[in-house]
């Protein structure tokens, strides 16, 4: 995460760039946002028609009012922005995810410093950093306030909602869900608003963001007021508070803005300052109207109307004095001018460019910022020098201007604009350091003044120096560090600098390698010695030795990895051919080195031809300079360098690079530097290829070809300079523009000067070298003409020197003291010359000049291929006439001070030579080229002789050996050919000891050839048994794979058994709650029916809509006999009539009596009667809830075949484990000579990797194995094996392991999830039938109450209208009976059964129309009102007891017509209506009892489904996770095993062919497979 940020964020911010137009209106919508936000509670006007289409066009912008403003609406938009902006954060989490770098795991071995070059870093998708980037910019001023609006308003609504208990009953889950996405938006949307506001800044001079603002506490106080007026408008405070909010933030923004405080574009600040104005004014008069009006009738159009007018001509005034203000330059808002004048700047130039008129007030400001300064230019600087002495005392425009005192055109004043700005930064940086300003001159450097060198110096440089940054600085300045070195890529390729497609630094990082590799190869040495130590111990410690082991093989795969690499990044590195060799002859002696990895392979030919290799030539040398502080500095080099110049590490290390070159040449080479790093001059680094002179420790120069290259990374500045020599038979001489001597070649100075001068290397320096060579001095003036930056002249001449006796040699070394040597030295030669002209030294000469340009001055290089005395050759006239000519000159100098020359320790000018005079490179030895091949042929031929002899006398043996030894000796000859240097001495004792060799391999091979073809093939395919069973990788195996699936196909199969059953159990009791009823409900409607008849002419009830709606009853639920019959098909026939039948033939009675005023057959009452109580009988003895399915029986079965398989499962791991103890008692099987050979060989190898010759880079291979031998000797004579004299025939190990934990774990943690949901269904099952049962019995009995209530009154009815007989006195005494019975019942109702219930039939019973419970069938509902129901007083009461009050009434009837019968005036008041709306209002109340059982019972059933289906899939989940653990950890005790098998890669082949021990197991592991 954090270095996503530092690396990425930025980028991704930046990727899409807005336009003008575009930031204008995403300002304008984000102020008409915060404008609807302000007036959002403002009502309408009375007087004034409020235009409502103009508000609501305000209200629009906030996008979800477009649709409504209903809470469901605003549920969708908050949910949908949520999830969009949350698919905003996964993105930019996958691009956090994807930033990674490949790094290896090592086991205590380093890494390779060419490893660096290997880093690489995924790239990051384009098209997904510009969508993070369009919402990043698009997010304050579009999406921001309208989601935290609706997120604000919502949850205050539904909160007010949840604390209405009228409303907390009706609750759903969609409000219960957006409630919560509301709380989340609001969380989301604060915590990416204030990430967005901390990173609106924008450093950048160019290109930048419109709407990019500056760090200041202003902008976060701002945002912070926007969020108090969101949060008080959501929450729906007073109205006046927002409004005050609201203009308080407004005019912070109006002042903010008119000081260009917010946002870096003074343009934008202008805009925003006029819309913020108009928005105010809009608020204040709405205010004024609202207030108001009530007093004041306000037109509010016309209020704008008069308003708005001066209020736009007051803008103007104000924005034209800022204007002016401007002009005027104010150091302490620098960042704020700088910016506004490089705008203006730029639209002066785009009106230049279309050829329109300049604007006159911008024109006047860029005149004035120019004109201040040169007119105060002087007197500002003098005054700044005396506070900081650190200023450069000369200012810019003092260069400037040349020959004109003004400005030509505007692209001159562009100039001295971005000069200026430069300037005027850098003055206020050193005198007052700022962060901010750092990072906008920096971001000038890159974009403006286009000098991407300097800004990669500057951001390093300040990187460095500010040391405790906080995050977002780093992540700024990382960004200024890409945006410099993209800038300089730009520049790379725009002038086509070739040197930078090569990496110089991996010369030197291939020879820090190469000294890793080395100590990586000991430490697995270390390892090897260490492992075979503990197998040497009386008991062998299992786990030390898997430890080393388990290093061991990691490392030494890495190792071979590092050794391809180098190989590959050079082959034809001797050393690095060595080193390979002998890691695969000593330590991964099992493996062949691989063809491709040879000298021969296709990689060294790929190589020979590439690129690459003119980095890596054996006679290249490479150094580094940095370009930070101190500049110059030599930071790394390569010790071919070293070697060159013949200085020691101290001399070179951290020393200037000018001490290595020629003193005339390191004096201006710091100013070179400062030009390239400050002002971009890469001119010397446009050459591919420059000859140059460096200077040795010994003072003379040698010729050298450079190739520089910029090193310019995040980390690093500097350049690096490949260095070939020329050919070195050559004769080097710089000669300055006198022609005097300023630097020579050693051959040149021995065989020439020296020899016949007799001079010192000083005292030859400054001689006149034209005096020498007349030719030269003819052309030499007309050489330095215009065209001297292109001298590349040849010609052939004669270099003269006069015969110096003894005794003029001995003159001239006593004049050494003599301030004035050089000087009397020329002259004394001038005077030889003079006197004895033909007593001279003639060389004949081939010249090569060429030119050398530094800042101050123009030298000359003379090269000089060819050089040869000329025996007894006398110079002609008219070289004598210039030598005389040359030597009055010379002669006539005696009073002329003696010329300087500049002398320094070493010579590499690799940064300060022109781009002309380049010499084609050279061949190191090109010289000694047909002799080097005349010396390989003839030691071909002696090959061939030595092989020819060899063949006479070994006729007999097998080819294949010979042929063996012709490539061995082909590759001699090649490696002869990569290191002509050789000496033939060498071969010879090659030859000797490779025939040597020869002949012991022939006799090994016969020997291994005695007896049978068949013994070798049974040999080589046992070897290959070793090698597959030890590289044997395979994952499980089919049977094994299988057997995992069965065991997830079989314990899901259970999983979904039980589902299925839990599900249609429940779900057929679910189905019996819609139709289980209908019964019950036909019979009270049917006694309801008959009641309603004695009340017809009632006023006080609506007795006759109650019948009809009876009626209807039958009507609306005969379509669902069959549903019901089909689930209980038990109570179908009653008396032979099927239920449907009997329901028609009820229907027809009520409709004759409906229709025909029948009346009721009190016959058919009681047929009817009798079957409906029939049909309840057999509900209430049949209970459908308890006849269910157990799972009782499927669960043991589950469980059953889990630990079946769980206990083969454990056989298998178990399988391996014993396989891998195999493994280790293995160990205990070799012989003490074997272990003994290899520890001792180990030991050696190590001792002799650690001698000092090799790590000094001496790997001569012959020499290693010569000294191998002898270490190995001296090892084993040594005392080292007395500690180590047996191998142990124990093994020590722990019993338990992490893996051997893991695994049991698991199959705990398997065994219990997996019966977790076997036995939790079977719970689940057995609690929600208990549940279900109660509240099944519960509907029963309440359901048999009510019908018994109407039937007993339906009785009445008929016994109150008929004769009474004694038959239907009996009927009717049980009917009274069983509802006593059933009253008594009602009494003892608990409250723990069910709480609602329990206040039905305790509490009010008019309490229920309080309440949001309700009957499903609303006409019969309707009937039924608060009023009347608190009319009555009994029903002030529970349910019980008015129950308790209507049997009493019952009672009293049954016991009146038992005793005494019934008279008019009892009949009258047994027919009394009150008792009958009594006993109605009685029946709703079990009516709605009756339907919220069912309710709940539904409900439980519901909760059931859900809670299984959650069961079922988190047990599918968790088993599919399970299975791919068990797969895992299956796989992780097999790779444990294949591990444990690699250790015997450890030993030899043909030792463990030797082992029977090994050769078993080889073969019990071949036919063993899980």
């Amino acid at each position: 995460m954090k270095s996503y940020y530092v690396q990425e964020f930025l980028n991704a911010k930046e990727t899409w760039r807005k336009s003008f137009k575009i930031s204008v209106v995403i300002l304008l919508i984000e102020n008409i946002q915060m404008l609807s936000i302000y007036t959002y509670k403002l009502n309408e006007f009375e007087y004034d028609q409020f235009l409502n289409h103009i508000r609501n066009f305000i209200d629009y912008f906030r996008f979800y009012t477009i649709i409504g403003n209903s809470i469901n609406l605003r549920i969708i938009f908050v949910i949908l922005g949520f999830l969009l902006q949350s698919l905003f954060i996964l993105l930019l989490l996958c691009q956090i995810f994807k930033l990674k770098v490949v790094m290896m795991k090592n086991q205590g071995l380093q890494f390779l410093a060419i490893e660096q070059n290997l880093e690489t870093k995924v790239e990051q998708n384009h098209l997904i950093n510009i969508i993070l980037s369009f919402f990043f910019q698009i997010h304050h001023g579009i999406l921001q306030i309208p989601l935290l609006f609706c997120g604000f308003s919502l949850v205050t609504e539904l909160f007010n909602f949840c604390i209405n208990q009228k409303y907390l009953e009706n609750y759903y889950y969609f409000e219960l869900i957006g409630f919560i996405f509301g709380i989340m938006t609001i969380g989301q949307q604060i915590t990416i608003g204030l990430f967005i506001n901390l990173h609106q800044f924008d450093h950048r001079m160019k290109n930048f963001d419109y709407l990019g603002k500056f760090q200041s506490q202003k902008l976060h106080l701002l945002y912070a007021f926007q969020l108090i007026v969101l949060f008080i408008s959501g929450i729906q405070a007073s109205i006046l508070l927002v409004q005050l909010f609201g203009i308080i933030k407004s005019v912070i923004q109006i002042l903010c803005d008119y000081n260009q405080q917010i946002y870096i574009d003074y343009r934008i600040s202008r805009l925003n300052l006029r819309i913020v104005v108009f928005t105010i004014i809009y608020q204040l008069v709405l205010i004024i109207c609202q207030y108001g009006q009530p007093t004041l009738k306000i037109s509010i159009v016309l209020l704008i109307l008069l308003c708005y007018p001066p209020l736009i001509f007051l803008t103007n005034e104000i924005l034209n004095r800022q204007d002016i203000k401007n002009t005027n330059y104010q150091t302490r808002n620098l960042e704020k001018y700088i910016r506004r004048l490089y705008i203006i700047f730029k639209q002066q130039v785009e009106l230049k460019k279309q050829q329109r008129l300049l604007d006159p007030k911008q024109s006047l400001e860029i005149y004035t910022f120019i004109s201040s300064h040169l007119r105060e230019c002087q007197m500002q600087r003098e005054r700044k020098m005396l506070k900081n002495i650190k200023l450069k005392y000369k200012c810019f425009c003092q260069d400037f201007f040349t020959q004109m005192d003004s400005f030509q055109n505007l692209e001159s004043m562009k100039q001295f604009a971005k000069g200026l700005i430069g300037q005027t930064l850098e003055d206020e940086i050193i005198e007052k350091p700022n962060t901010n300003l750092i990072l906008i001159y920096i971001y000038f450097l890159v974009q403006i003044k286009k000098v991407p060198t300097q800004a990669i110096y500057e951001v390093i440089r300040f990187s460095m120096i500010e040391k405790e940054q906080p995050l977002k600085q780093y992540a700024i300045i990382n960004k200024l560090k890409q945006d410099a070195l993209q800038k300089f890529s730009d520049l790379v390729k725009k002038n086509d600098l070739v040197n930078q497609k090569f990496v110089f630094k991996k010369v030197y990082q291939y020879e820090e390698s190469l000294n890793v590799l080395k100590s990586n190869l000991c430490l697995v040495v270390k390892q090897e010695k260490d492992f075979y130590g503990c197998i040497l111990t009386q008991i062998i410690d299992m786990d030390m030795l898997l430890d080393i082991g388990f290093k061991l093989i990691k490392n030494i795969k890495i190792l071979e990895n590092q050794f391809q690499l180098l190989f590959k990044t050079n082959p034809q590195n001797n050393e690095c051919d060595t080193i390979f060799n002998i890691f695969h002859k000593y330590v991964n002696y099992n493996k062949i080195r691989p063809k491709l990895y040879r000298r021969e392979g296709q990689i060294m030919m790929q190589f020979l031809q590439s690129a690459e290799k003119i980095i890596y030539d054996p006679g290249s040398c490479v150094i580094q300079i940095t370009l930070l502080q101190p500049r110059g500095n030599v930071i790394r080099y390569t010790r071919s360098f070293q070697k060159a110049i013949g200085f020691q590490d101290e001399e070179i290390q951290n020393q200037n690079i000018n001490r290595f070159m020629p003193q005339i040449i390191a004096n201006d080479h710091d100013l070179y530097l400062d030009n390239f790093v400050e002002r971009g001059r890469i001119n010397v680094v446009r050459s591919a290829v420059r000859v140059i002179l460096g200077k040795t420790k010994s003072q003379f120069v040698v010729p050298i070809n450079t190739r520089l290259r910029i090193e310019a990374s995040p980390t690093e500045f500097g350049a690096t300079a490949l260095i070939t020599p020329v050919n070195l038979t050559y004769g080097y001489m710089m000669l300055n523009e006198q022609g005097q001597i300023e630097e020579l070649t050693q051959n040149l100075f021995e065989n020439v000067f020296e020899k016949h001068l007799g001079l010192e290397l000083n005292q030859l320096k400054g001689l006149d070298c034209l005096f020498f060579i007349p030719e030269l001095a003819k052309i030499w003036d007309n050489l330095f003409d215009d065209h001297f930056d292109k001298l590349d002249k040849r010609f052939d001449c004669q270099l003269i020197l006069p015969l110096i006796t003894k005794q003029m040699s001995k003159s001239l070394i006593r004049s050494r003291s003599n301030i004035f040597s050089r000087t009397n030295i020329q002259q004394n030669i001038a005077k030889q010359f003079d006197s004895l002209p033909h007593d001279n030294v003639v060389y004949q000469v081939s010249i090569h000049l060429m030119s050398l340009i530094t800042i101050n001055l123009r030298l000359v290089i003379v090269e000089i291929p060819e050089y040869r005395q000329l025996m007894n050759q006398k110079i002609s006239s008219r070289q004598l006439v210039l030598l005389r000519n040359r030597s009055s000159q010379l002669i006539n100098l005696s009073s002329q001070n003696e010329i300087p020359t500049q002398k320094t320790d070493l010579v590499l000018s690799s940064l300060n030579s022109p781009p002309g005079g380049i010499l084609n490179e050279c061949d190191l030895e090109y010289e000694n080229l047909i002799e080097d091949i005349k010396m390989i042929e003839d030691l071909r031929n002696q090959l061939a002789t030595v092989n020819i002899n060899s063949t006479t006398q070994n006729n007999q043996k097998d080819p294949f050996l010979l042929q063996n030894s012709d490539n061995q000796l082909e590759g001699r000859i090649i490696e002869f050919q990569n290191d002509p240097s050789e000496k033939s001495n060498d071969f010879s004792e090659a030859e000797s000891d490779f025939k040597d060799h020869a002949q012991d391999q022939n006799i090994q091979y016969n020997n291994g050839s005695v007896g049978s073809r068949s013994s070798q093939n049974n040999t080589t395919a046992l070897k290959r048994q070793i090698k597959d069973c030890l590289s044997d990788s395979k994952g499980l195996s089919l049977r094994t794979k299988l057997f995992l699936l069965l065991i997830y196909v079989l314990i899901l199969s259970g999983f979904l058994i039980n589902f299925l059953i839990l599900y249609f159990n429940f779900e057929k009791i679910h189905e019996n709650q819609n139709y289980e009823n209908l019964p019950f409900q036909f019979s009270y409607y049917y006694n309801e029916f008959i009641i309603d008849q004695s009340y017809l002419d009632e006023d006080q009830f609506n007795f006759n809509e109650l019948s009809k709606i009876a009626f209807q009853y039958f009507l609306i639920n005969i379509k669902n006999i069959d549903k019901t019959i089909a689930l209980l098909p038990h109570i179908n026939i009653v008396s032979n009539l099927t239920m449907e039948s009997r329901i028609l033939n009820i229907m027809s009675q009520l409709t004759k009596v409906l229709n025909m005023n029948d009346s009721i057959n009190y016959n058919e009452y009681y047929n009817n009667t009798d079957a409906f109580n029939i049909q309840i009988t057999e509900i209430e003895n049949t209970d459908s809830t308890k006849h269910l399915l157990s799972l009782s029986i499927f669960v043991i079965v589950e469980q059953i075949i889990l630990l079946i398989l769980l206990g083969q499962y454990i056989y298998l791991c178990f399988q391996i484990i014993q396989m891998k103890q195999k493994i280790y008692k293995l160990f205990c099987t070799f012989s003490k000579e074997v272990i003994q050979e290899q520890f001792v060989q180990f030991s050696s190898l190590y001792t002799q990797l650690n001698n000092t010759r090799f790590r000094n880079h001496e790997t001569d291979e012959e020499q290693f194995e010569t000294t191998m031998m002898r270490q190995y000797q001296k090892t084993v004579t040594s005392n080292m094996l007395d500690k180590h004299n047996r191998v142990g025939k124990q093994i020590s190990l722990k019993q338990t392991n992490s893996a051997q934990i893991f695994f049991f774990l698991f199959i705990f943690i398997y065994a219990f999830i997996c019966s977790c949901y076997f036995v939790g269904s079977f719970i689940l099952q057995q609690i929600t039938q208990q549940n279900v049962s109660a509240r099944y019995q519960e509907k029963t009995s309440f359901s048999i109450t009510f019908n018994s209530l109407v039937s007993t009154y339906a009785q009445q009815t008929i016994l109150l209208n008929n004769i009474i007989a004694s038959d239907m006195i009996e009927y009717y005494d049980v009917a009274v009976k069983q509802l006593g019975s059933l009253t008594t019942n009602l009494s003892l109702y608990q409250e723990d059964q069910n709480y609602q219930v329990y206040e039905i039939l305790v509490e009010n019973l008019c309490g229920l129309f309080l309440s949001d419970l309700s009957y499903s069938y609303e006409d019969f509902q309707n009937l039924f009102t608060l009023q009347q129901c608190q009319s009555i007083s009994i029903l002030g009461k529970g349910l019980s007891s008015v129950v308790q009050d209507l049997y009493s009434h019952q009672f009293d009837f049954l016991q009146a017509i038992s005793i005494s019968g019934l008279n008019a005036t009892l009949k009258e008041s047994y027919r009394d209506s009150q008792i009958q709306i009594q006993r109605l209002y009685a029946q709703y109340g079990f009516q709605v009892i009756i339907e919220l059982l069912t309710n709940q019972i539904k409900s439980l059933i519901d909760s059931t489904f859900l809670i299984n289906t959650v069961m079922f899939g988190f047990a599918c989940i968790i088993m599919s996770i399970s299975l791919i653990a068990t797969k895992i950890s299956i796989e992780k005790v097999k790779l444990q095993y294949q591990e444990s098998k690699q250790l015997l890669t450890l030993f030899p082949f043909d030792r463990l062919m030797e082992n029977a021990y090994v050769i078993s197991f080889i073969t019990h592991d071949l036919h063993f497979s899980v």
